[in-house]
């Protein structure tokens, strides 16, 4: 028994120091390439604006400027005082930049994991089970295929009033079915391995094969998809609220280039739109690169896996 019981640590010893080799030996990978260590750093940057940014933002976000004469200093351009200037009603850009990160993180990692989370389920559990519990989950997939998601949030934010949490869900909802198409065919093959069939045939579940020995198959493309699914909803999310389909009082990015184009200042106050659309570009695109890099570093890219994800 005691020579047993040490086998088994021994055995999780070797296995715990093989995954945080492997897990060092990708990072490391990864980040030496310049590129990605950029994009990497850009992220960062993002979410660390949307921790500390209302506490480090000079004003509040729908705080009234004024001039020294005691006018709403409206439209100014960037100063000292105002690094981006002021609104058309007199609020700080720079502090609406900044409030305005948090909501926009937010709605990238919920919208994310939401993809990745259905996305997964519904994917791994069809391709490993297989018969008419794949067919049932293959047809929900493809039906949801047929919704659009731009009608279909307008229409509910006309029946139910959608705000800026549930606009997240909505895309969450809908998004969710390229990558469980990819994923099951990727389970399709792993569950014909070796490895998959001598698990079988010791016993073990369902449950456990798919835990141990699945899911850290389609561990990079997973962290693909979510990458792709947290930039998609950062830059969908951004469209909704600009159609007006989200919270108008929520100070996101998409928020921010709604409300200067409805000013109708967008092309004479170019401080107050070009920031934080730039700010959407460059965070969906780091976002979007850096989960490429990781999976084409730590496991077999898929062009068509990228293409099937929206």
């Amino acid at each position: 028994m005691s020579a047993s019981s040490q086998d088994g640590n021994g055995s999780r010893t070797v296995r715990d120091s093989y995954v945080v080799r492997n897990l060092t030996s990708g990072l490391r990978n990864i980040f030496q390439d310049r590129t990605t260590a950029v994009y990497f750093s850009i992220l960062l940057f993002v979410i660390i604006m949307g921790l500390a940014g209302p506490a480090i933002a000079p004003h509040q976000y729908d705080e009234v400027q004024y001039t020294d004469d005691g006018d709403i200093n409206r439209l100014a351009e960037p100063s000292m005082e105002h690094p981006l200037g002021t609104t058309d009603v007199g609020h700080d850009v720079l502090s609406r930049i900044l409030v305005g990160a948090r909501p926009t993180v937010i709605t990238g990692l919920l919208g994310g994991a939401m993809i990745i989370g259905i996305g997964m389920t519904i994917g791994v559990t069809a391709g490993y089970v297989g018969g008419t519990v794949e067919n049932v989950l293959m047809r929900m997939t493809d039906l949801v295929y047929g919704v659009p998601l731009i009608p279909f949030a307008i229409v509910l934010v006309a029946l139910f009033s959608v705000g800026f949490t549930e606009s997240i869900v909505v895309i969450g909802l809908i998004l969710w079915r390229g990558n469980a198409r990819v994923l099951r065919s990727q389970v399709l093959q792993i569950r014909e391995r070796p490895f998959i069939l001598a698990a079988k045939s010791t016993g073990a579940s369902t449950p456990r094969i798919i835990l141990k020995h699945v899911l850290p198959n389609i561990a990079s493309m997973a962290i693909l998809f979510f990458a792709i699914g947290v930039g998609y909803t950062i830059l969908i999310q951004a469209g909704l609220a600009f159609l007006g389909v989200s919270d108008p009082f929520v100070p996101s990015w998409g928020i921010m280039v709604r409300n200067a184009f409805n000013s109708g200042f967008m092309d004479v106050a170019w401080w107050w739109s070009i920031p934080p659309g730039v700010l959407i570009s460059v965070t969906v695109l780091s976002t979007f690169m850096f989960g490429r890099s990781y999976e084409t570093t730590t496991g077999e890219g898929s062009d068509e896996a990228i293409i099937q994800a929206g």
